[in-house]
């Protein structure tokens, strides 16, 4: 081979290694670009993995305040209808009262009535 064919043949070769070169560093360069990409997303869902969790356990505790709530709530009804129920004994139990008051006096009223009425047939009577 003369001169100016070797001077090609090394172009030739120098030119392939620097395109490979050249892709190699492109494909690594690309690479990286990629990876970046991957540990910003993974950052990202890390980030929302942990603020999900911080949510969860707030919901949890709302939520148990809020059963907590409810098994007050149950109590204080629980109270209001037993009070319910006694008051409505004890109103019973004074109506009844009431009644037996008002039984008594009529039937005092009735007993003073009939001593009336006797009292005035036996005046009858003697006339």
């Amino acid at each position: 081979m003369n001169y100016n064919g070797m001077i090609k043949l090394s172009m030739i070769c120098v030119s392939l290694f620097m395109i490979s070169g050249c892709t190699y560093h492109k494909a690594m360069n690309e690479q990286e670009r990629r990876q970046a990409i991957i540990e910003a997303n993974l950052s990202q869902e890390n980030q929302i993995a942990a603020k999900q969790e911080i949510e969860k356990v707030k919901l949890e505790k709302e939520v148990a305040s809020l059963e907590s709530e409810i098994l007050s709530i149950d109590k204080e009804i629980a109270k209001i209808k037993a009070r319910t129920e006694k008051i409505r004994l004890e109103n019973k139990k004074k109506a009844q009262k009431d009644y037996l008051n008002q039984l008594a006096i009529l039937e005092k009223t009735k007993i003073s009535l009939q001593n009336d009425i006797s009292e005035k047939q036996e005046i009858l009577s003697t006339l």
